[in-house]
């Protein structure tokens, strides 16, 4: 029985052809069907099946079960796993507590994760006390709050760096309130 259609009457190889065309978009889709008399319809269902193909061919046939990687696992690397956890995926010291229990079999308290947190803060103030500020010409300075406590902190206008300013002597009565200065000059 034959076909009235014209792309039936395509060889295979003409449609494979027609189809790697329309990936690599080249040549646009109506083109292509008006070079080999067929619908555009019919070149973007050979485009969709070879699209499929590649998918199928490039997809892992690695077992969802296969080891893909083996991670050395040591307490710093789980002290980062802590802080990453609760600072980069926002999770609270008992989500940490639950997934290091759950997950990889670790016990520890959110009083552990406390002090993890403490350790890292004292470390990262010792870098920042160490940071000359002098360079920095004009700093837009604003009050943060961690927890309930107000924070100066102030961003590098020119470079966008981000620092602390120890705290002011003077008590700020209106919450919310800002500071706004420029760093002194160099003499």
């Amino acid at each position: 029985m034959t076909s009235f259609y014209p792309a039936a009457k395509l060889p295979d190889s003409e449609r494979q052809n027609m189809a790697v065309q329309a990936l690599a978009g080249g040549v646009p889709v109506s083109q292509l069907a008006l070079q080999h008399g067929v619908s555009r319809k019919f070149v973007y269902r050979q485009k969709n099946m070879a699209s499929a193909a590649l998918d199928e061919v490039f997809q892992s046939s690695a077992p969802d079960d296969e080891v893909l990687f083996e991670l050395p696992v040591t307490k710093i690397w789980l002290r980062q796993l802590t802080l990453g956890l609760s600072l980069i995926c926002h999770n609270s010291y008992r989500s940490v507590v639950e997934l290091m229990r759950d997950l990889l079999g670790v016990r520890i308290s959110e009083g552990t994760v406390h002090n993890v947190h403490q350790a890292a803060a004292r470390q990262a103030g010792a870098i920042n006390r160490g940071i000359d500020l002098s360079p920095l010409r004009v700093g837009l300075h604003d009050e943060i709050f961690q927890g309930s406590q107000p924070v100066l902190a102030g961003v590098d206008a020119r470079s966008t760096y981000c620092y602390l300013l120890p705290p002011p002597n003077i008590a700020m009565p209106i919450p919310g309130a800002f500071i706004c200065s420029t760093l002194p000059s160099r003499v």
